[in-house]
């Protein structure tokens, strides 16, 4: 009780505005939005209603959802220093739920909110602010997934291992749950190409081998080594064959698939061993019987398409096998030469933004 106390006065003193002390003709949109319980792109009152001040007090206020959107109004003004409203406000956790569009309500920590609708006016300023998220406030998703936009740096390095080897949340079970997160951190990991470090990403994805997502397979392809072939090996057995045919990144009101076969066949493929060109032999030869499995041909001809782009020892007899449906392939495939290409200068000032 002591400690809840404790908890609440200091809630209240960080947070200490009630929709009460705010004037009559903005409490009843407040009140309305912390009912709707979603932060929107954009709201029309504290748009058109809400002073600076007031956008101020608001980012102080008891409810995180008009913390939240007052931020959002407050990054569309010239009015504020963006670069200094979210360097300030990088330590509220509160979850808001948040308006996705086609893509239903995502939840975010208000700080996360901040980041991702963030800009900044310099690559500097950007920098200084990954720096002191990575390094004060990397208990927060945007600390994750920038990581794989992100060059080594070795004064990086010790704070990204722990990200990668830290429970990120657990269950009531005990099961280590938020490994979309720990991907991110992984990859992050998987760029300094330390030795020591291989056994404990290829120990981690071993562990969560069925929740494994593009950007595991994009490590696997941009980081290779013969190490990470029984993770490929077990991804196999397990989940290949279990595609659904809704692959990430589209909406097709269904729920995609974590990783596409074709992430899947690129990471294998570029292992370039006996023991890759065994497995590639074994799905060329299973495919076919998967009478159920959607989008089987396509998945076949990627498998060909790419053994075929990786020329090498172990792929000689694989090669020799498929050579003529290959060459079938690549000819019905149009392809212009770059030089004959005629690509626009893009002019436009880029917006520097977290995510890219």
């Amino acid at each position: 009780m002591l400690a809840f106390i404790f908890y609440s006065c200091n809630n209240s003193s960080k947070y200490p505005f009630a929709i009460k002390d705010f004037r009559g003709e903005l409490r009843p949109y407040l009140t309305k939005m912390v009912e709707k319980g979603v932060v929107m792109n954009r709201d029309s009152a504290l748009q058109h209603i809400a002073t600076d001040q007031e956008l101020l007090r608001l980012g102080q206020s008891e409810h995180p959802i008009l913390r939240a959107a007052a931020f959002r109004e407050m990054l569309d003004r010239k009015s504020f220093n963006h670069y200094d409203l979210l360097m300030t406000h990088l330590s509220d956790t509160a979850f808001v739920a948040t308006d996705a569009g086609e893509f239903g309500i995502w939840d975010r920590t208000v700080s996360d909110d901040i980041l991702q609708e963030a800009s900044w006016e310099t690559q500097e300023a950007k920098n200084k602010t990954v720096e002191e998220v990575l390094t004060r406030h990397n208990y927060l998703r945007s600390a994750y997934v920038i990581l794989t936009s992100l060059e080594p740096q070795e004064k990086y390095y010790s704070f990204i291992k722990n990200m990668a080897t830290r429970p990120r949340r657990l269950s009531y079970e005990g099961y280590e749950l938020g490994f979309d997160d720990i991907e991110y951190a992984l990859y992050g990991l998987a760029t300094f190409r330390k030795k020591e470090d291989l056994e404990i990403i290829k120990a981690k994805m071993m562990e969560n081998v069925w929740k494994l997502s593009e950007v595991s397979f994009r490590l696997l392809q941009e980081y290779p080594d013969t190490i990470y072939f029984d993770v490929l090996q077990l991804y196999h057995r397990r989940q290949f064959y279990k595609f659904s045919g809704n692959r990430p990144g589209g909406f097709s009101g269904f729920i995609a698939d974590r990783a596409a076969p074709e992430d899947f066949i690129q990471a294998l493929v570029i292992q370039e061993t006996d023991k890759s060109a065994k497995l590639l032999d074994t799905m060329l030869n299973r495919l076919p019987l998967r009478t159920c499995m959607p989008d089987k041909e396509t998945i076949i001809d990627e498998i060909i398409t790419a053994v075929w782009k990786h020329p090498c020892v172990a792929y000689t007899k694989l090669r020799e096998r498929i050579k003529p449906k290959a060459e079938q392939i690549l000819k019905s495939h149009i392809s212009i030469p770059l030089d004959q290409l005629t690509i626009p200068v893009d002019t436009t000032r880029k917006i520097i933004r977290w995510f890219n």
